[in-house]
C-alpha cells in the first residue's frame, strides 16, 4: 500500500518545517519513515510546498529501502490511483495504529477516545460524522486511510480543515485506538498505543522522555529491575539526541563483553568482573535506543545471539582460568555442565515464544516472580565478583551451574505444564 505524508506544514521556531523537527536526534519524518519501514510499507510520497528542505535533508529513501518521491499537494493525484494512508508528518505514531489501518476496510480515520482536545472526531455507529475542535468523541492521531477521492479535498493550505470538509462529505469508518491490543511481545508488557502530535521543539524534548519510559522492559531480574533500568534510563535520555546508533551501542557493548573474556582468559579476573557490570548497563542500552529513536530492525535481533556468545564465553573463560589456578580439571567439567544447562534454559524459553507467541518469563504470574531470580547473565555476575574478592572463584563456577540448573528444571516444567494445557484447550495462564 502507498503511504502519503503531508509534510507542508512549518513548526513555531525559525519558519522550520515540521517535519525537521528533530526527535532523539532524527527529523521526525524520518522516524516515521522507519516506522513505515518495520511494518513492511515502503512506498511513499511526502507532500511538500516549494521548499526543497526536505528532499535534500531525507533523499531518495535508498538508504532505508524504500522508495520516496516528492510532490506538492496539487500533484498529487499523479501519484495515487488506489487506497492510501496518509499520514501528518508531525506526528509520532505507534506502529500498530499504521498496522491497523492498512488493513482497515473502506476510508477509516484513527483517533482516540482516552483524549478529548485537539482536533476531535465525532463517532457515530462506528462511523465519523465529524472533525472539529469543539465536540468529538476522540482525538484525531494524524492517521486515516483515504482512496483517491478524497484528493479534491486535500488542496487547501489548512490541513484539518480540508480533512474535516472529507469527513463530512464521504463516508469514513473510525478507528479508536485505545481498543488496540496493548501486550508487545518485545518489551514483555501491556503498553497502549502512543501518538505524539509535535509542534516545537519543547514538545519533542516532552516526547522523547515519554519513549524513554517506554522502552523499559517488564520481568526483569532484581539487579536489572532495581540497578541497571534506572542508569540505562538516565543514560538513554542523555545520549538519545546524538547520533549514536542502536548497532553502533551492540558494536561498543561486543567490544567492551570480548574484553572481559581476554582478561579472565589472561588471570586477570578483578577487573574483569568489574568490567562486566558496566556490560550489563551496555547491555541495555541498543535495544532502548532503537525504540526510543523508533530505529528497531529485523537485524537487531541478532543481538540475542550475540549476547549468548560472549556471555558464554565469559563461562568458558572463567573455568579456563580456575583450571590455570588450581591445576585440575574439576572447573572445566563445572564450567561445561554451566554452559549445557544455560544453553538448554535459554533453548526451552526461546520454543515456547516460538510457539506460543509470548514469553514464557511473562506468561503467568508464577513465571513473573521466578524471572526475577531465574539464572542469567546478571546474576552470575554477581556469584563472580564474590567469588573473586573472597578468592574462591570456583565457587562461583558452582553458584552458576547450580542455578543454571534450577533454571532449566523450572523452564522445563512451566513450559511443558503451559503447553500441555494449551494442548487440551485448559490454559488459563496461572
Amino acid at each position: 500500500m502507498k503511504v502519503v505524508i503531508l509534510a507542508t506544514g512549518e513548526g513555531q521556531e525559525a519558519r522550520e518545517p515540521k517535519a525537521l523537527i528533530k526527535l532523539c536526534g532524527l527529523p521526525l519524518v524520518k522516524r516515521l519513515l522507519y516506522t513505515l519501514r518495520a511494518v513492511g510499507l515502503r512506498d511513499v510520497v511526502i507532500v511538500t510546498g516549494h521548499d526543497d528542505r526536505l528532499r535534500r535533508a531525507i533523499g531518495d529513501g535508498s538508504d532505508l529501502g524504500m522508495h520516496l518521491s516528492y510532490c506538492p499537494i496539487d500533484r498529487l493525484g499523479e501519484h495515487v490511483d488506489g487506497p492510501f494512508l496518509l499520514l501528518e508528518a508531525n506526528y509520532v505514531l505507534d506502529e500498530r495504529i499504521i498496522e491497523k489501518l492498512a488493513k482497515a476496510e473502506g476510508m477509516t480515520i484513527a483517533y482516540d477516545s482516552r483524549v478529548k482536545e485537539g482536533m476531535l472526531v465525532a463517532v457515530e455507529g462506528g462511523r465519523a460524522s465529524s472533525l472539529s475542535p469543539l465536540q468529538g468523541d476522540g482525538a484525531y492521531v494524524g492517521a486515516s486511510r483515504c482512496s483517491p477521492e478524497v484528493l479534491p479535498f486535500l488542496k487547501g493550505y489548512d490541513r484539518a480543515a480540508c480533512l474535516a470538509e472529507a469527513v463530512r462529505s464521504l463516508e469514513f469508518n473510525a478507528l479508536d485506538v485505545a481498543t488496540i491490543e496493548p501486550y508487545v511481545a518485545e518489551i514483555r508488557r501491556e503498553l497502549p498505543t502512543l501518538w505524539f502530535r509535535i509542534e516545537s521543539k519543547e514538545d519533542a524534548q516532552r516526547c522523547k522522555r515519554m519513549l524513554v519510559k517506554r522502552a523499559q522492559k517488564r520481568t526483569l531480574d532484581v539487579l536489572a529491575w532495581y540497578f541497571n533500568r534506572h542508569v540505562e534510563n538516565w543514560i538513554t535520555l542523555h545520549i538519545a539526541d546524538f547520533p549514536i546508533t542502536p548497532n553502533l551501542m551492540s558494536i561498543l557493548t561486543y567490544l567492551v563483553a570480548f574484553s572481559v573474556t581476554f582478561l579472565l582468559l589472561s588471570g586477570r579476573l578483578l577487573p574483569a568482573s568489574l568490567l562486566s557490570f558496566l556490560v550489563n548497563v551496555m547491555d541495555g542500552l541498543d535495544g532502548k535506543l532503537a525504540r526510543v529513536k523508533g530505529m528497531a530492525t529485523k537485524l537487531g535481533q541478532l543481538e540475542h545471539s550475540f549476547d549468548l556468545l560472549y556471555e558464554q564465553s565469559w563461562y568458558i573463560a572463567l573455568a579456563w582460568a580456575v583450571h590455570n589456578l588450581r591445576g585440575d580439571a574439576l572447573p572445566l567439567a563445572i564450567g561445561f555442565a554451566a554452559v549445557l544447562l544455560d544453553s538448554f534454559a535459554r533453548h526451552v524459553s526461546m520454543q515456547f515464544r516460538q510457539v506460543m507467541g509470548i514469553s514464557l518469563a511473562d506468561y503467568a504470574p508464577f513465571d513473573r516472580a521466578f524471572r526475577k531470580f531465574d539464572g542469567r547473565r546478571n546474576i552470575y555476575t554477581i556469584y563472580i565478583l564474590l567469588g573473586v574478592i573472597l578468592g574462591k572463584p570456583l565457587y562461583a563456577l558452582v553458584a552458576i551451574a547450580c542455578h543454571a540448573f534450577v533454571t532449566s528444571a523450572v523452564y522445563t516444567w512451566r513450559a511443558a505444564q503451559h503447553l500441555r494445557a494449551a494442548d487440551m484447550g485448559q490454559e488459563r495462564r496461572r
